[in-house]
């Protein structure tokens, strides 16, 4: 086994479920399950060749909260590739080796050793200890990178109010610098144009509408093809979703022009989880709208294929055909980050979550804070 974690699994670093993965079909894995479910996670039985870019549904929009526990080492490649949380292999000998060889994360050499717990606290074990950004970036000086932030939570403080949340001077100095030297991007549920007044820094590729919106110092401003169709049944959403900041006191409802937001970070408890609710409910008539959660905040989106990572890899393809190759570093702290994480490693690169909160992440490593963040990217600049 690579490594084995010794704590205790928390309970918030269980995985969603773990899926036992196999090139071919082969009928003794089924046993496997009902050990696995006997630690309390559920279990499905899948093959490699069924998963392309992301896990089947209804895993594909969290993939790090998955485990997979794979039979072969290609079915720990494709593992690796849709993003599994952790990836596992299950053999011993010559397959063990190939299952490290093809990167594995750890490989349990008997069934046992699921009863015994080790595939779920080796899953805690991952996110808990997560390790700090320093001593990469430091190795990273002089190398050709593409550095990637969201806004809010990463580069300023979340704000009570969204139309607060203005940029610290440090933090601007910072990326005016860092433009100077590689090729820098916001990616944000924020529109553009309010990016773009908070930044004030025109030579910053941006995306804002959690990429929907996108706008450069080399290209003029573009919108997904699909977006500005969406613009009535987004209207009649607002209209249905506004009384809320009545009914609710200190919520507010933001028409970002491409998607809509209802942020409650002003709630207690008991008036969010109404809140929530009454979104929910009044969201019921819109099919083709996507709920979906934050830091204090459910954004509603247009059911287009698009998201934090599908701007990363556009905005990466733009950059590398005018600089060159260059390995993209992603920064942010939310749950909309997380495919636009998996977009960096994919392309070579990883993500950086920001917040001392522990949670299964596609990031590699982690900052505690945004102020943290002017302290690891010194050594770039220097």
């Amino acid at each position: 086994m690579r490594w084995l974690a010794t704590q205790s699994t928390s309970e918030v670093l269980l995985p969603r479920a773990v899926m036992v993965l196999s090139q071919r079909p082969r009928p003794g894995l089924g046993r496997i399950l009902p050990t696995l479910e006997a630690v309390g996670v559920p279990a499905v039985l899948a093959l490699s060749g069924q998963i392309g870019d992301t896990l089947p549904r209804p895993f594909h929009g969290a993939p790090e909260q998955v485990v997979i526990l794979a039979t072969d080492a290609e079915s720990v490649r494709v593992g690796l590739h849709a993003g599994a949380g952790l990836v596992a292999g299950l053999g011993s000998g010559s397959h063990a080796t190939a299952q490290l060889a093809a990167g594995a994360e750890l490989v349990l050499q008997a069934p046992s050793q699921i009863a015994g717990g080790d595939l779920l606290r080796a899953y805690a074990s991952k996110f808990s200890s997560l390790p700090s950004l320093g001593p990469d970036l430091a190795g990273l000086v002089g190398a050709d990178l593409a550095l990637f932030f969201d806004y809010d939570g990463t580069l300023a403080p979340v704000p009570e109010h969204p139309a607060d949340g203005q940029l610290p001077e440090p933090m601007r100095d910072m990326l005016a610098r860092l433009s100077a030297r590689h090729p820098v991007a916001v990616v944000s549920g924020r529109a553009v144009a309010d990016l773009s007044q908070r930044l004030q820094l025109p030579g910053l590729y941006l995306a804002g509408n959690h990429g929907l919106d996108l706008h450069g110092p080399d290209y003029a401003p573009e919108r997904h093809m699909l977006a500005a169709d969406w613009r009535p049944i987004l209207d009649a959403a607002h209209a249905v979703l506004a009384p809320l900041t009545q009914e609710h006191p200190g919520c507010v409802v933001e028409h970002k022009g491409l998607t809509l937001a209802v942020h409650y970070r002003g709630l207690a408890m008991a008036a969010s989880v109404a809140l929530r609710r009454a979104v929910v409910s009044r969201l019921a008539a819109f099919d083709r709208l996507l709920l979906e959660s934050g830091q204090q905040v459910l954004e509603i989106h247009p059911t287009i294929d698009w998201h934090k990572g599908s701007a990363v890899d556009w905005l990466l393809a733009r950059m590398q055909s005018l600089f060159g190759p260059c390995k993209p570093i992603y920064f942010g702290d939310d749950l909309a980050d997380e495919p636009a994480f998996l977009a960096a490693r994919r392309a070579g690169g990883y993500g950086v979550v920001i917040g001392a909160e522990v949670r299964p992440t596609s990031a590699r490593f982690r900052l505690a804070s945004p102020g943290e963040l002017p302290a690891a990217l010194a050594p770039l600049l220097a």
